[in-house]
């Protein structure tokens, strides 16, 4: 099939789901990952011929993500495998990425970290790209996922410790002690808000990783605050992906636990997303 028909069909198939230009950028994601054709490459040449296969757009068109079609996405300049066991990382997190390299930069002392909750591994792998020297731990209570987060590593070239942990039930012991950053992305959706979200996060994306109870939407920041107030070392730091509605909330909480210099940032849409706190 030429690519420039296959372009038509995607628009024809997939207008139920998505805006035409969300259609566009899962297109040439589709094109690039599939067949390693650009999108200026398009351009120049938009009757090559491609084998596709047409179960891959059966799959778009009931609502699964590009990157469960591909099982690749890339973060943070790192290429990712995905699938169903783990979450799609999201660019947002990539500015968390940003975030702790920037206040951390020259501590040549914060090389202990632990990531709580890792699924692909994209934060551990990010952080060991660009971490000189760092040991990193990365934690979850999915087997699947750590073996998908393992897979990542090796393809990536970085050492990663990994450890199945449920942090809600297993021994705070099982974790490394005395590390200088904590950085966990959790749960953090209340259970009764499934329904705004999009068909392809709720019918594709692990609910494990995405919802927690209504009448606890702190539940997993305060187990890992707690976790944190045991093994994070005197002037380390925990650093949180977090949720608009319960941004200020959480700060509360930390404060309570005993944490100091609480810092909160916007994301770059301007949502309260991200928290940075210090154990002293």
């Amino acid at each position: 099939m030429k690519i420039s028909s296959l372009k038509t069909l995607f628009h024809t198939q997939l207008a139920p789901l998505y805006e035409e230009r969300e259609i566009e950028a899962i297109f040439f994601i589709y094109l690039e990952e599939k067949f390693d054709i650009k999108k200026y490459q398009y351009s120049l040449n938009p009757a090559f011929e491609v084998a596709f296969d047409l179960l891959d757009l059966e799959m778009l068109a009931n609502g699964c993500p590009i990157q469960y079609v591909t099982r690749k996405t890339t973060f943070c300049n790192v290429k990712l495998s995905v699938n169903q066991s783990v979450l799609i990382p999201r660019p947002e997190t990539e500015e968390l990425i940003a975030m702790i390299l920037d206040k951390e930069k020259g501590e040549r002392s914060l090389t202990k970290i632990l990531e709580i909750g890792t699924g692909s591994g994209a934060i551990a792998i990010a952080l060991a790209k660009n971490i000189e020297n760092a040991t990193i731990w990365a934690t979850d209570i999915s087997e699947d996922a750590l073996e998908t987060a393992q897979q990542n590593a090796i393809a990536n070239h970085v050492d990663i410790h990994f450890l199945h942990h449920d942090i809600l039930k297993d021994e705070v012991a099982l974790l490394p002690d005395d590390v200088d950053i904590i950085v966990s992305n959790p749960p953090y959706i209340p259970n009764n808000e499934r329904l705004t979200l999009h068909k392809n996060v709720i019918d594709y994306e692990p609910h494990a990783a995405l919802f927690v109870p209504d009448n606890q939407p702190l539940l997993f920041y305060s187990a890992i605050a707690g976790i944190a107030k045991k093994i994070l070392r005197k002037g380390g730091f925990l650093y949180f992906e977090t949720y608009e509605k319960f941004h200020l909330e959480l700060s509360v909480l930390l404060a309570e636990n005993d944490f100091k210099e609480i810092e909160l940032w916007n994301d770059i849409n301007g949502k309260p997303r991200f928290l940075r706190c210090k154990k002293l």
